[in-house]
């Protein structure tokens, strides 16, 4: 692997930066196969990031050093023949092997994620679905690893022209470095100010997205600016520095852990370390790490570290799917190693012959028509998929037992309508995404109705919105909804997940929730909440089945409240939790819906409904239990009677939660 020597025009192999590349293939190798310890090994992406941002800024130097320009035709050429065949071959086995293996509602899920990797834009999609509360609890796709890819992409898109634009119009080299290093600089302050503020705001948007991954490229980008002056690092003092890099590297691997707040200011943690190591190797070599990065079967790993990257994830992810289960470590570790042969194979007959040009050349004029082809190709190909596999249509009538049966052919929604089915709260802006903090004014059934019922907590009360609009309209109320996502009417602080940090949204949001209530005087108020969630102790996440007591006393205190602002409340127990994603199971499974029932005792939490129970009782307030709605049979069924139940693990569909109006009516006490 070539990097910048002291001379920007003399590239010079460095083969501990193929060892580096090695340890960040086994840092993600690790941690995607869950092992003991390696709780942070999602560093490895960061230890690549570095080190792109060394390698290809050192490459664009020596052609401004010798040139005075860049051949941004002939960089964007040398891009696309070294990763775009790998990839692409890559991405259209997954979406094909996809569409044998997976269920048939999560293969049109999978051909989008193709078609955006396809066109490096695939980081964009995922963070989307990470904000969106209904679609972050969606199945892995496949292709996910691909979001690095769409970053560095969208990096090597730009960083030529600004490099150009900075440097390109001096004569003298020194003063085409200068103003390189301060437009890097500059990338690199910002990149990470963002970076830190966004992962606090918005995680999923700032762990997908280039603007706050840029710092890690630029980090990169500033040791190959640096070239020259770490020449002059004495070798012991250089030795000091790699073995700091490769620590720091190990630190964040076993320190940092799936709910560490990230990147933001951990990924410091790694990013230097890897910035160190590149940094220690760039003069004389050192006998410790380089020559420990350098042995031959680190090198070996580094120089499939691409394909290996690209074919590790769906060799874990599908036949998971398939068996329908949690891979044992056994089982995973024998995957990757099973990967081993099928990189190096793509690395030898794939990568090399195009990117050294034995196929189609070293000019960029086919280089770059065919990639922008090729990748047209595999993304039109991904999104036709779906059509060759077709979602199951009902046709079965109800059987005897709902277990051991077909899809009622009247079953309300179809599988094709779940996506689209939500509660008209969700649709119309009144049920609240994670940042809304302020109720919306929002009012339903008999809008001058002096009768007001309110409906209050996250989206487990939302969707009992359908069964209370009904009785809205038949008992004539004023009908005001006020759920947010994520966020239970309980008064305790929980965790966001997708944003690692504590839901202060959510507390804002109660606290204007109850007084909008006390505002209202209602006749009526509905409470219902998730009973999965992580309360937040000394800054962490803990579940809350660990903290009933803490769980109770804040629930208790918002029924407290409640009661002294409306005339009745009624707590409503949680429903039952499927073990599957209903409707992509049932799609696999059209002629045994059965294979998707959850047996009674994992869907129920005992205990914690025995806790609202309590509770409500102590606050003087009505409790309704709907598990007998929503499982009459153990285990419980996925369809009752046309009904589709769920529209994912744990959201009543539309249909069903307004064919429980009547039930539900008959336990709520008269509002008139």
């Amino acid at each position: 692997m070539t990097a910048p020597d002291s001379r920007p025009g003399l590239p010079r192999f460095r083969p501990d930066l193929e060892g580096l590349r090695a340890v960040a293939i086994l840092l993600v190798l690790a941690h995607h196969a869950d092992l003991p310890r390696i709780t942070g090994g999602y560093v490895g992406v960061d230890v690549f990031f570095v080190l792109s941002g060394f390698l290809i800024t050192g490459i664009l130097l020596r052609e401004l050093a010798t040139t005075g320009r860049i051949d941004l035709p002939a960089f964007y050429g040398r891009r696309a023949r070294r990763l775009l065949p790998a990839a692409l071959l890559v991405l259209a086995v997954t979406v094909l092997a996809s569409a044998l293996l997976l269920p048939p509602l999560q293969v049109s899920e999978v051909a989008k994620d193709g078609a955006a990797a396809a066109l490096y834009a695939s980081n964009i999609r995922f963070a989307a679905q990470a904000t969106d509360y209904l679609q972050a609890g969606l199945a892995p796709s496949p292709v996910l690893h691909y979001w690095s890819l769409g970053v560095e992409e969208q990096f090597y898109l730009v960083w030529p022209a600004l490099l150009l634009a900075v440097g390109g119009r001096r004569r003298r080299l020194q003063a085409r470095i200068r103003p390189v290093a301060w437009a890097v600089g500059v990338v690199f302050v910002g990149s990470l100010a963002l970076s830190a503020v966004l992962t606090k705001v918005n995680a999923p948007w700032a762990f997908y997205s280039l603007p706050t991954r840029a710092w890690e490229l630029a980090l990169g980008a500033l040791a190959a600016l640096a070239a020259g002056h770490l020449t002059r690092i004495p070798p012991r003092l250089a030795a000091v520095a790699g073995s700091t890099g490769l620590a720091l590297i190990a630190a964040a691997a076993v320190l940092l852990r799936p709910e560490t707040p990230f990147p933001g200011t951990a990924a410091l943690l790694p990013a230097l370390g890897a910035a160190l190591v590149i940094s220690a190797g760039i003069g004389t070599p050192v006998a410790w790490p380089g020559r420990a990065l350098g042995t031959s079967p680190m090198r070996f790993l580094g120089r499939i570290s691409y394909s290996l990257y690209l074919w590790h994830w769906p060799m874990l992810l599908l036949p998971a799917a398939a068996l329908e289960r949690q891979l044992t470590l056994a089982e995973r570790l024998a995957l990757l190693a099973a990967a081993l042969p099928l990189a190096a194979v793509t690395q030898r007959l794939v990568e090399d012959p195009i990117r050294h040009g034995r196929l189609v050349g070293t000019r960029p004029s086919p280089s770059l028509p065919l990639a922008g082809l090729l990748a047209g190709v595999v993304a039109l190909a991904s999104l036709s998929v779906p059509a060759l596999v077709s979602v199951p249509q009902p046709t079965a009538t109800a059987g005897a037992t709902p277990q051991a049966r077909a899809l009622p052919a009247g079953l309300r929604p179809t599988l094709s309508q779940t996506k689209a089915d939500k509660p008209l709260v969700y649709t119309d802006g009144c049920h609240l995404a994670t940042p809304g903090v302020t109720p919306g004014a929002c009012a339903f059934g008999r809008v001058d109705s002096t009768t007001t019922v309110v409906l209050l907590g996250d989206s487990h009360a939302a969707q009992w919105f359908p069964a209370l609009a009904v009785l809205a309209e038949q008992r004539g109320w004023r009908l005001v909804s006020l759920t947010k996502s994520g966020c239970p009417a309980a008064d305790v602080t929980v965790w966001h997940e997708g944003r690692k940090r504590p839901y202060t949204e959510c507390d804002r949001w109660r606290v204007a929730a109850l007084d909008r209530i006390r505002r209202e005087r209602p006749a009526l108020v509905v409470v219902s909440d998730n009973r999965q969630y992580q309360l937040v102790e000394a800054g962490r996440p803990t579940p809350s089945g660990q903290r009933l007591d803490d769980w109770a006393a804040g629930l208790r205190q918002t029924l407290d409240r409640l009661r002294a602002s409306s005339r009745a409340v009624v707590l409503m127990g949680d429903t039952p939790r499927a073990r599957v994603d209903v409707p992509v199971c049932l799609s696999a499974h059209p002629d045994d819906v059965g294979a998707c029932a959850t047996p009674r005792d994992e869907a129920v939490d005992g205990p914690r409904a025995e806790m609202e129970r309590e509770t409500a009782t102590a606050a003087l307030v009505g409790y309704v239990e709907p598990t007998a709605w929503v499982c009459p049979d153990d285990p419980c069924p996925p369809v009752v009677g046309d009904y589709l139940v769920y529209r994912d693990r744990d959201h009543l569909t539309t249909p069903f939660s307004a064919s429980l109006a009547g039930r539900l009516g008959a336990e709520l006490p008269n509002a008139g």
